[in-house]
């Protein structure tokens, strides 16, 4: 035990000595391995803890040959290092700071109030939007045939590497199964191999197989006799116990006798006794190998094919490997960039219009002459375009009427004046170019700035969920923990309280004058409550033959009660008519007249 806590005892005494003076109970030892005991208690039980799944049994070596127990003890290593990868997950759980869990949760209620907000605000500039249902109907469907798509990848990207592994899988096994490998092989490798697949299908099919549709066929009798007769009593099985009993003992002292009477030559063919077990079951493990082997690649072949079919009903014939599909993926990529890019535009010009929209409708209701001005500027600007546009007829008209003499005058006359009027421009438009200067740079960074706020309000929008879903898991692993401590509270109270009781139990039995134990006072309260039982049976009895007496009591009072109410009203009622009333001491007489 102190060398599974590991203690070590004081250098100052050699192991023996210390062995020696713990096995005779020397009180300084006792009392130095006591404290240090003590003082590392945490240390201690940690290290006791883990002992108890960590420490591997000691096994004689020619045990640990048999293939049986190989195999137990590495199932128990690699149960050992899934404990150890657990206990290690369970350390790191608790060294985590619940105040930084909480934390994030009040930011992350934070953001979602901020994202609510938002939304709010864009639900507010969407009121004027008529078609705003059948965008948000088109929208929903693109996002949905978006994530269609996502899925589609990436059933296709898992669906391809399963087809991967289950191809390399399929390679691997027909090379161990067919015996190829990298190397070439000679004929008479080839006939070896097919010698020895031969000699293992000759043992299957003559020693293996017939052996085991014996014990099948042995079971199968059992079960039959089994379930052709009758169900067994317990006295049947006491007679049966007895008799496994006797055959067992009978069997121990024919064992007994054998060793006795065993010559030295026996115990010299043990070993090869021994020996040919062993290779028995060697043989009999790899044939069960080679079958499980065999229909592990019957499944995967059958994976494969099924695999393979799903590919082709998804993709066709052609299917997309290497640098084409990283091209088609690019290329959808950069489709999804531009359309986010496009949709914005188009949103940030829809709640624009009806910003605008609202504006007009509340400067309308506010002054009703406004609305009136807006048809007014529409109809001047349609009766303007209509005078351009008859003017223009009407100088085409009249230049087809004058000379050429006359149009050459004219045109001098336009060009003098379009020369004046661009001399008249010319200083504003020097005043305009620093102004158009600036507001091209102005212009480029306002697009910068308006493409670094959708790529983040992207970013944060793809970041919010996956936030939203750790923090989800994080609190029901949290809750799921708490219900976790409280169950094993609850369990380690009810065990201390059985531990006290089965103590008490134990000291009260090794008392002299001995004190009733727990389970004779549950006996004599049991006792008691069967007499309390008994009484009241006996009650209920008794009452229910009184049952029919009492009904006959109740009715009769009842029938009385009712006589003297009847005479109590006639004696109250007032007289119909006259009569004279003698009351004596034993009866009462009415005389009418």
């Amino acid at each position: 035990m102190l060398g599974s806590v590991k203690y070590r005892p004081p250098s100052t005494v050699e192991p023996t000595r210390f062995r020696s003076q713990l096995l005779a109970g020397d009180s300084r030892t006792i009392h130095h391995v006591l404290h240090w005991l003590l003082s590392n208690k945490e240390q201690v039980k940690n290290t006791a803890y883990l002992a108890k799944y960590l420490k591997i049994p000691d096994i004689p070596s020619d045990v640990v040959r048999n293939n049986t127990i190989q195999d137990l003890l590495d199932q128990y290593q690699s149960l050992i290092d899934e404990f150890k990868d657990a206990h290690k997950r369970t350390r790191m759980l608790e060294k985590e700071n619940a105040s930084e869990i909480i934390n994030d949760i009040k930011e992350m209620a934070v953001e979602r109030d901020m994202v609510i907000k938002r939304l709010e605000s864009v639900q507010v500039n969407l009121v004027d939007v008529h078609n705003k249902d059948e965008l948000l109907n088109l929208s929903k469907t693109l996002r949905l045939q978006q994530e269609k798509a996502k899925e589609l990848e990436l059933q296709f990207d898992t669906q391809q590497s399963q087809l991967n592994l289950a191809s390399d899988q399929l390679k691997r096994y027909l090379n161990v199964i067919h015996g190829q490998s990298a190397a070439t092989k000679t004929p008479t490798d080839i006939i070896k191999h097919l010698q020895e697949e031969i000699q293992l299908n000759s043992y299957l099919v003559k020693e293996k197989l017939p052996q085991e549709a014996a014990h099948i066929q042995k079971e199968l009798n059992i079960m039959q006799n089994i379930a052709a007769e009758q169900h067994p009593s317990r006295s049947d099985l006491h007679v049966v116990q007895d008799k496994i009993a006797v055959v067992n003992g009978e069997m121990e002292q024919l064992v007994q006798r054998k060793l006795a009477t065993s010559g030295p030559q026996e115990d010299k063919l043990a070993p090869f006794r021994q020996q040919a077990a062993v290779i028995r079951r060697n043989k009999e493990t790899s044939a069960t190998r080679v079958h499980e082997l065999a229909a592990a690649l019957k499944q995967h072949e059958a994976t494969l094919a099924d695999l393979q079919s799903q590919v082709k009903q998804l993709l066709g014939d052609t299917v997309l490997r290497g640098e084409e599909l990283k091209k088609y993926v690019n290329s959808l990529r950069t489709k999804s960039t531009v359309y986010k890019r496009q949709r914005a535009n188009l949103l940030a010009l829809k709640s624009e219009a009806g910003i605008l929209a609202r504006t007009i409708q509340i400067i309308s209701v506010a002054d009703p002459t406004v609305e009136m001005a807006l048809v007014n500027h529409k109809k001047m600007i349609i009766d303007d375009e209509k005078d351009l546009l008859s003017k223009d007829d009407d100088n085409s008209m009249d230049l087809g009427k004058k000379s050429f003499h006359d149009l050459s005058q004219i045109v001098a006359k336009t060009a003098q004046k379009l020369s004046e009027v661009r001399q008249e421009i010319q200083p504003l438009a020097d005043k305009i170019k620093p102004v158009k200067e600036e507001f091209q740079s102005v212009q480029q960074q306002y697009e910068q700035r308006k493409r670094v706020y959708e790529a983040t309000s992207i970013n944060i929008a793809s970041q919010m969920e996956p936030l939203k879903n750790q923090v989800k898991t994080l609190t029901d692993q949290l809750n799921s923990k708490e219900d976790e401590w409280k169950n094993l509270r609850q369990k380690i109270t009810k065990a201390e309280s059985l531990q006290e009781i089965v103590m008490y139990e134990m000291k009260n039995s090794m008392q002299s004058p001995r004190k009733p134990s727990k389970m004779e006072a549950l006996k004599l309260k049991v006792s008691d409550l069967k007499r309390i039982v008994e009484n009241l049976e006996k009650e209920q009895t008794a009452i229910s033959s009184r049952q029919g007496v009492v009904e006959e009591q109740t009715n009769l009072w009842e029938n009385t009660l009712k006589l003297l109410r009847c005479k109590m009203a006639a004696r109250n009622a007032p007289a119909a008519r006259q009569g004279r009333m003698h009351i004596t001491q034993h009866s009462q007489m009415l005389t009418l007249t």
